[in-house]
């Protein structure tokens, strides 16, 4: 995500520079500057919708849990229809947050002694 909003500021900030030192290009740069951006988002929210897919999939077959609706693309319509409600449902299901704290910057996301739910 840092990544994304850095790179969509170094092109608002190209475009902006490029604008002022000359007009004359200044409606291509900007058109261009436009699609790359889009092109970007773009590219990003397939990444994100794929890769939550693809893990709630690696859950489900991990814990044994069978689809309930939309068989064979229930992981795929989750993510795209609703991708936070997806993330904190995998979160649910793998920790329990009530008894510990979750952690930024830990393999699992609890402490080393918090036991797996399931």
């Amino acid at each position: 995500t840092v990544v994304y909003y850095g790179t969509i500021q170094i092109l608002n900030y190209t475009v902006y520079a490029f604008v002022y030192d000359n007009n004359a290009v200044a409606v291509d740069t900007f058109l261009v500057s436009y699609a790359a951006k889009r092109l970007l988002m773009l590219s990003f929210g397939i990444f994100t919708i794929t890769l939550v897919a693809k893990t709630r999939k690696h859950i489900r077959s991990k814990y044994g849990i069978r689809e309930k609706q939309c068989a064979g693309c229930e992981d795929c319509c989750c993510s795209f229809w609703c991708n936070c409600c997806t993330v904190a449902q995998m979160a649910r299901h793998t920790a329990d947050y009530d008894t510990y704290a979750g952690l930024c910057c830990s393999e699992t996301g609890t402490p080393p002694h918090a036991p797996s739910i399931v």
